[in-house]
């Protein structure tokens, strides 16, 4: 039986849905889904609380089901943190000393440096390094066991409104629940869909959620860079209510089942019966469909790609997550707009129960929250170093997790 730290609970709170992944912690470090629980969501617009008590409501219906699934109380849970409150930003911390042989404390000590820097609005949840310095060596890879002075770190530091935050905090906590932490959608989806040459080589993980759509760039196994647009699946399902005069309710099932962005020939196009806000029944084809959906999701598209324009000579493809990212055809559109390879994601080497469902590409976030949250978990069993108890507010939004190799 697996340590009773070795098994946690991942949250996912978005605009449409919240999800809580029971996971355990195998003997390598990891995770298998253990139970999952699923429920509408309501209080929460963008990852933002807008109703506590609503909010609050989804989140212990979403817990109750995994822990009916897995057997397991939880009582710790991990978000997945989304919306354009999420922001990305390079530093560079110093720290100056007599020569001394570098430790993992002096390493410990130039990371930290970086959460004292984001006091105001904002406050890191990741803190990437991405460079060692010492005094006239430059990017150095291992630092432990050499001797130096002058250590400087290039990190790439993710912050979220400290506000926000402490609502979700807030959240969680008044309902008898502790929040060990939270890792940022866009990281957790680059982890989950991309293989180990995809974040090595150059990738762009697009993760289209309803309210939002996430943006994180990897590059030489590091994730380098996060962004987010204000647009998603939900600005779709309005465009469908509006443009075939459904409810929108009706409109978002007509854009699961039938929605695409590929213009269709008459010999592939098919008559599809609707009912229209009056009650009245009429008949619309699934090229009608498209002409409404595509050029949405090619204004979607042309927002990545003018926000993510800065890497463009080193983005080698594209994978597109999230749940607008099952629409028919979408791979193409994209790469037509973004000039690169496209493919979609879904979490891959995923182990545990249900792979049918949890392994769909509206997973991924949850998913490769649970990788990066398990790899901390093994870590941290492996040397022993088991003194981790997030309690205040300050220590949960502290929580980070240095030298990850993503």
């Amino acid at each position: 039986m697996a340590p009773r730290r070795s098994v946690f609970a991942v949250l996912d709170m978005g605009s449409t849905k919240v999800v809580c992944l029971a996971v355990k912690v195998n003997d390598e470090g990891v995770p298998e889904v253990i139970g999952v629980g699923y429920k509408p969501s309501e209080g929460i617009n963008g990852g933002a609380i807008v109703n506590k008590q609503s909010a609050g409501c989804s989140v212990l219906s979403s817990i109750d089901l995994a822990e009916q699934v897995s057997a397991q109380t939880i009582s710790q849970v991990y978000v997945t943190v989304s919306g354009c409150g999420v922001k990305s930003s390079n530093i560079s911390n110093e720290v100056l000393s007599n020569v001394h042989e570098i430790s993992e404390r002096d390493i410990r000590r130039i990371m930290l440096q970086t959460y004292e820097k984001f006091s105001g609005e904002d406050i890191a949840i990741h803190n990437v390094p991405m460079a060692y310095h010492l005094d006239n060596l430059s990017n150095i890879t291992e630092l432990e066991g050499l001797y130096g002075s002058k250590l400087r770190a290039d990190v790439h530091a993710v912050t979220v409104s400290k506000l926000a935050l402490v609502n979700i905090e807030q959240c969680i906590t008044s309902n008898n629940l502790m929040m060990g932490g939270c890792v940022a959608e866009s990281y957790a989806s680059g982890l989950a869909c991309m293989t180990d040459d995809e974040r090595e080589l150059g990738t762009l993980v697009i993760d289209m959620g309803s309210n939002y759509t996430s943006m994180g760039f990897f590059y030489k196994g590091k994730y380098e860079h996060a962004d987010c647009i204000p647009f998603g699946g939900h600005h779709i399902t309005r465009d469908v209510s509006y443009g075939l005069c459904v409810s929108l309710k009706d409109a978002e099932s007509i854009k699961v089942t039938h929605g695409s962005t590929m213009l269709f020939s008459s010999e592939d196009d098919y008559p599809i019966e609707i009912c229209d806000v009056d009650g009245e029944l009429k008949c619309v084809t699934r090229a009608d469909i498209a002409s409404i959906i595509r050029p949405r999701v090619e204004e979607i598209l042309e927002f990545v790609k003018s926000r993510v324009d800065e890497h463009r000579n080193v983005v080698s493809k594209v994978v597109i997550t999230g749940g607008c990212s099952k629409l028919l055809g979408i791979e193409k559109v994209a790469s037509s707009i973004l000039n690169r390879q496209v493919r979609v994601g879904t979490p891959i080497n995923l182990k545990g129960m249900w792979p049918e469902y949890v392994g769909k590409p509206e997973m991924s976030a949850a998913v490769g929250s649970a990788m990066l949250i398990a790899r901390t978990f093994y870590k941290r069993q492996c040397t022993k170093n088991n003194s981790h108890h997030p309690g205040s507010l300050e220590k949960v939004l502290r929580w980070i997790i240095t030298k990850v190799e993503a």
